[in-house]
């Protein structure tokens, strides 16, 4: 196979490649300031970069350091039975985390903590305070959002704000996961119970029961139902 002649022509022909480095080179040498003072901004950049996230880092740290110390405090009897004085040095080292390192993921950790400390030990103003500082700081996505309303609902029961808590249930039961969207009809159940309005109650009880059928709590809720209907039969013969 006979191979392709080069023709002088195409020899001197200038390589574009280089041309163009050429060129940049020569822009460079003309513009040194500019291609100086673009290159010093790309290292100051850089610097405050790495200089952010290594703050955050240590600021992260000792906020979780401190975190643990107040979880070391927090009273065993979560569940009730411990005192209000047990709770006073947890709470003390929580309100520190989150004075020090409000927007920390461990003071964000450290409200829902403290929301629980204030009402285990009976303060549910500080308690609702805590729990909806939570809920305005991160979204629906986080792991806690659903849990950190029915506490939230939990506690304007505890003080007696039946409509605030009802406000509180229904969104969670628009906008929780399933699970807690089941769970919240239980808890508008039981407003609506304490609120006398027992037509809604039973409402929202058979749509916990719809999708909770054979657990003892269902049987439990499924007699009162049946004891309300007796009842109001009764009455409606006298």
């Amino acid at each position: 196979m006979a191979k392709r002649k080069i023709r002088r022509k195409e020899l001197k022909k200038p390589d574009e490649f280089i041309t163009l480095t050429g060129r940049i080179m020569t822009w460079c040498r003309e513009n040194v300031r500019i291609v100086g003072g673009a290159a010093a901004g790309i290292v100051l950049f850089l610097l405050l970069s790495s200089g952010v996230l290594i703050f955050k880092a240590n600021r992260e740290a000792k906020a979780r350091a401190l975190y643990g110390e107040a979880i070391a405090l927090y009273p065993a009897g979560v569940a009730g039975g411990a005192s209000v004085a047990e709770y006073v040095a947890a709470i003390a080292k929580l309100e520190e985390v989150k004075q020090q390192y409000g927007s920390t993921t461990a003071a964000t950790s450290a409200r829902i903590d403290l929301g629980n400390a204030y009402f285990q030990s009976g303060d549910y103003d500080r308690a609702a305070v805590c729990y909806l500082d939570f809920i305005e700081r991160t979204d629906s996505k986080h792991p806690f959002h659903d849990q950190v309303l029915v506490s939230l609902g939990e506690t304007y029961e505890a003080k007696g704000s039946l409509e605030k808590a009802l406000e509180v249930y229904q969104k969670l039961a628009r906008e929780g996961a399933s699970v807690y969207q089941t769970q919240a009809q239980l808890h508008l159940g039981r407003v609506y119970e304490a609120l006398g309005d027992q037509e809604k109650a039973v409402t929202h009880y058979d749509n916990y029961l719809k999708e909770n059928p054979a657990t003892l709590f269902s049987e439990w809720i499924r007699t009162k139902i049946i004891r309300w209907q007796q009842k109001e039969a009764l009455e409606d013969q006298g």
